[in-house]
């Protein structure tokens, strides 16, 4: 079948001609069907569909754009409030080193606002907390122990409120706080590694509580017990949507583990 073709070039061409015009009009017919049927999103989706949680610097940047433009004729609305106040965190984060503290300043602004507007939920509490540590680390260290209280409020107010939020991130914040920090102002190791063994219970995937624990029982000379908690992250599959941050851990674990 299909030989008489060959025998007839014109003719070839002539069909082949019009099997070309049926499929682009199909997919012309298709596409213009989709383009009537697509539903766009809204704003706040499309801040939230950006939004990558600093796997993605520019595209954090673009979602914290449409959130700006919103709040514009929005500035009392708590969803868009608290979603500013992350979109600054992680802005700031990865922002050159003389921007960093305007960022975490508006970010701990709108997060403010954001808790006066709804003081029982989540979101601004944990955020505002946030801002405070990433403004605190652009100030001095004396200046910074002005916001440990601030920051210890906030996240203990979290753990009442939702302690799962953000896969336990307010016993990660905690526990590092108590670990990182010397005893004269505040500083606890026994608690610290209260608070993040609580933090995996809620979270028995995060990756960064179980790195922070490790770290704990390093210093409190459970080298086992480290040696653990650095193998389980080292045997952990990578989240696709938090490779970056994932990997990052995954690489300090290995070096952690390697001195132990």
């Amino acid at each position: 079948m299909g030989s008489w073709l060959l025998a007839f070039p014109a003719m070839r061409t002539v069909i082949f001609s019009l099997i070309i015009l049926c499929v682009f009009s199909v997919a012309a017919a298709g596409q213009t069907k989709s383009r009537a049927t697509a539903v766009p999103l809204d704003p706040l989706q499309q801040a939230d569909h950006l939004f990558t949680f600093g796997e993605n610097a520019e595209h954090d940047r673009q979602s914290l754009v449409v959130i700006e433009q919103a709040i514009v004729s929005n500035s009392g609305d708590y969803q868009w409030l608290w979603r500013a106040a992350r979109g600054y965190y992680y802005v700031g984060e990865e922002a050159a080193k003389n921007e960093k503290q305007a960022y975490f300043q508006k970010g701990i602004n709108v997060a403010q606002r954001a808790v006066a507007a709804e003081p029982n939920a989540v979101e601004g509490h944990f955020w505002l907390a946030a801002n405070y540590g990433g403004y605190s680390e652009q100030i001095g260290a004396l200046k910074a122990l002005q916001t440990v209280k601030k920051i210890r409020a906030e996240m203990e107010t979290v753990l009442k409120l939702n302690d799962r939020y953000q896969d336990g991130g307010a016993y990660l914040a905690l526990g590092e706080m108590d670990k990182e920090l010397p005893r004269l102002v505040g500083g606890n190791l026994n608690r610290a590694i209260t608070r993040l063994e609580a933090g995996l219970k809620v979270a028995p995937h995060n990756l960064e509580i179980k790195l922070a624990l490790a770290e704990a029982y390093k210093e409190d000379g459970r080298k086992e017990d480290a040696r653990r908690q650095l193998q389980e992250i080292l045997s952990s599959s990578v989240t696709a949507s938090r490779a970056k941050a994932e990997g990052h851990v995954q690489e300090k674990a290995r070096k952690l583990l390697a001195k132990l």
